[in-house]
């Protein structure tokens, strides 16, 4: 990749060297064969007038301007290669390549030894896809300026992007005839060789890297890779041994011996070479983070236990403690594994070093709400949005916690401040007018509330939270009741097995005094895990008791206050074995 990009610099860098009108390039010489024209002085004048303006209006961008101006040079000198080859380069520019290479072919033609004017034919050849004789082209320039390197890699990479590697191979061989074995060209040709299927030849030059460069442990665990890609494990060993012959703390060996041992299947030789490979210091974090990547991508983690992976990552931490990425792996790792405690202390330390990412903030709060802790939250929250002040999550997440800590005017700030970055996003607004709704109602403001949820039910009419909590707060005003019973009724038809949702729909059957049809839903409340709430228990209590049942309506209210949390009225209930005259008014 790095090669091809230089390349392509190169190639701008070439076509956009300065030539002036008459000038002939330096180290150009001009063709013998070709007939010079003789000029007359006012013709001289005339093209030089024509060629400077034409270049202007070509530097302004007046391009069609440029073209005209040039068209006039020709007509007075129609042997001016240069002119061809700045049409050649505003055609080029404009990709018509076919006007553009008919130039340039005159411009070469006109003079065959301007090396600018070959690399321009050479690039057009490239862009129309005529790659033998874009090669050709590097040919030549190879035989004028065989100092040039950078012609022999332009054509090894022009001969394997169509893949004549042996073509490619080729041209990599005058090179290093010329300046000798390099680690590039080597590399370059160990591809091609593979590519081939010439396992010998690709051998032959990593083996002259190792020959030439015999401290670059790098090779050898190259020449190792090929080896067991091969199945000569024997050999690869060999290679690991030599590695740590000539450099006993290198730490990528034992990376490498960490793959050898995986493949052959020793999980406790891999675990060990991988061992000391994370507790080398001279290896850098991102290795050793792209390692164990790889290994939570590609499934191999089936036959590396969580224990090891848990090693591995301590002692990640304890040597590259400052490693934003490290933390932010590590709790990865431990939220996959619902150890929200741990994921959140190493999201924390990732924050400490990097405040601007969303991403780490989002899963931060998320494991505050997993942990129901929502001062965590809310202070977390409100220093999120000093730096993401238009995303619209954190003004819920800041909203929900003060809500959860009971300061529902700040819960309703934040959530109608981040209402006005949400955009066209229906899920968000859904979202928004919910829990605004929620904070309404808890503040006394019920119309706001109601018109919340109306909103709401308008884009979801199946929104099963919106459509309980409506109903139940009707029911506790006690008004439109019908209302609350239609969605109550839809709420259970919704999800029937859930027991605050029938405890809401029996609730407002009580309250609309169908107490027989209330009791039959409190039943299955109850019998859907109803009676591990106080709440519940006690509405079924008050139930019997509207039916007569004293006595029961009694024993259900007992449970309920050893459940804990029942209403305010729970306790003078029991004490007078009757429900209290206020509350049918306002019932809980």
């Amino acid at each position: 990749m790095g090669r091809k990009f230089w390349i392509g610099i190169l190639l701008i860098s070439m076509m956009a060297a300065p030539v002036s009108a008459g000038e002939i390039v330096p180290g150009a010489k001009k063709d013998k064969l070709q007939k010079e024209l003789k000029l007359t002085e006012q013709q001289k004048l005339e093209f030089d007038f024509a060629f400077t303006e034409a270049t202007k209006a070509v530097l302004l961008g007046e391009l069609e301007k440029g073209v005209s101006l040039y068209a006039s040079c020709l007509k007075i000198d129609p042997s001016s290669a240069v002119v061809h080859y700045e049409l050649a380069n505003i055609y080029l520019s404009q990709e018509n390549y076919n006007n553009a290479l008919e130039l340039a072919r005159s411009a070469v033609a006109l003079q065959p030894h301007n090396l600018w004017y070959q690399i321009q034919l050479a690039n057009i050849y490239q862009k129309k896809g005529m790659i033998d004789h874009a090669c050709k082209v590097y040919g030549e320039l190879v035989e004028l300026h065989p100092e040039r390197n950078d012609f022999y890699y332009l054509q090894a990479s022009l001969y394997a992007s169509v893949e004549k590697f042996e073509e490619a191979i080729e041209a990599y061989n005058r090179l290093e005839k010329r300046i000798g074995v390099q680690e590039g060209i080597s590399l370059e040709k160990e591809r091609l060789y593979i590519a081939l299927g010439n396992r010998k030849m690709a051998y032959a030059e990593l083996q002259k890297l190792i020959k030439k460069y015999p401290y670059r442990a790098e090779f050898y665990g190259m020449l190792a890779d090929l080896y067991l890609a091969d199945k000569e494990e024997d050999k690869a060993f060999k290679q690991y041994q030599e590695i740590l012959k000539i450099d006993p703390d290198n730490g990528l060996v034992h990376f490498y011996l960490a793959n050898f041992y995986r493949q052959k299947g020793d999980v406790e030789k891999r675990n060990s070479a991988l061992s000391k490979a994370f507790e080398k210091t001279e290896i850098d974090s991102d290795q050793k983070i792209q390692f164990l990547i790889s290994i939570l991508m590609n499934g191999e983690k089936d036959s590396m236990s969580d224990e090891f992976l848990k090693e591995l990552l301590d002692k990640l931490v304890a040597i590259h403690p400052g490693e934003v990425r490290v933390h932010a792996l590590y709790a990865d790792f431990l939220k996959r594994r619902n150890d929200n405690e741990g994921a959140r202390f190493h999201l924390r330390k990732v924050l400490e070093e990097e405040k601007t990412n969303y991403v780490v903030w989002e899963e931060l709060l998320l494991i505050n709400n997993a942990l129901l802790d929502f001062e965590s939250m809310y202070n977390e929250s409100t220093e999120a949005l000093k730096y993401f002040p238009s995303q619209p999550l954190l003004y819920i997440f800041r909203g929900v916690s003060a809500a959860q800590k009971e300061d529902y005017k700040t819960a309703i700030e934040s959530l109608e401040e981040g209402s006005a970055y949400i955009g066209e996003n229906l899920a968000l607004k859904i979202q928004f007018q919910t829990y605004l709704g929620d904070a309404y109602y808890q503040m006394g403001k019920a119309e706001k509330a109601f018109k919340a949820y109306d909103e709401v039910l308008l884009f979801d009419s199946n929104n099963v939270i919106v459509l309980n909590n409506y109903s139940y707060y009707l029911s506790v005003k006690g008004v439109n009741l019908e209302k609350a019973k239609k969605m109550s009724s839809l709420c259970v038809k919704l999800e029937a097995e859930n027991s605050t949702y029938l405890d809401t729909h029996g609730w407002v059957l009580y309250r609309l005094g169908e107490f027989t049809e209330a009791k039959k839903v409190l039943e299955k409340s109850l019998e859907f895990g109803g009676g591990e709430s106080a709440v519940i228990v006690e509405h079924y209590g008050d139930i019997l008791y509207r039916l007569g049942d004293e006595e029961k309506a009694l024993e259900e209210w007992k449970k309920a206050i050893e459940i804990g949390d029942g209403s305010e009225y729970l306790a003078e209930k029991i004490k007078t074995g009757t429900i209290p005259a206020e509350t049918d008014k306002n019932e809980q």
